[in-house]
């Protein structure tokens, strides 16, 4: 296959305290707030379609938890077909796929890891 996303969409971290990050990206950074997905979710506009999501960790609650990593990485594809494209070559690379492909409200996904298990995201939004 011949794979040339059209860009990176996004980068979704996780973080300890939702609201500390907010106010770090938010007003220290300002970088503009696209959308609050829950209370423990927002998305950043990075640049003209970049976006920064920035994610709570499940452990927030415990204040010895230090859960804060890269989430994942999101590149975006041309169409919904070759985000199946996409699945069906990462397969017969023996790529392992974690979720999709997939539906959601406004496109089309699958989730894969690379070799030291970092999550990838190929998608398509309509």
């Amino acid at each position: 296959m011949n794979f040339k996303p059209s860009g990176i969409n996004h980068i979704t971290i996780r973080v300890n305290r939702i609201d500390r990050s907010e106010e770090f990206y938010g007003k220290v950074l300002g970088f503009e707030l696209v959308r609050k997905m829950g209370q423990s979710m927002a998305v950043y506009k990075i640049g003209k379609e970049d976006t920064l999501v920035i994610v709570e960790a499940e452990t927030s609650y415990d204040p010895n938890s230090r859960d804060f990593r890269v989430d994942h990485i999101g590149f975006y594809l041309d169409s919904a077909e070759q985000v199946d494209e996409m699945a069906s070559y990462l397969r017969n690379q023996e790529v392992t796929i974690l979720s999709g492909p997939a539906n959601r409200k406004k496109g089309r996904f699958v989730f894969a890891s690379d070799p030291d298990g970092n999550l990838i995201e190929f998608f398509h939004e309509q």
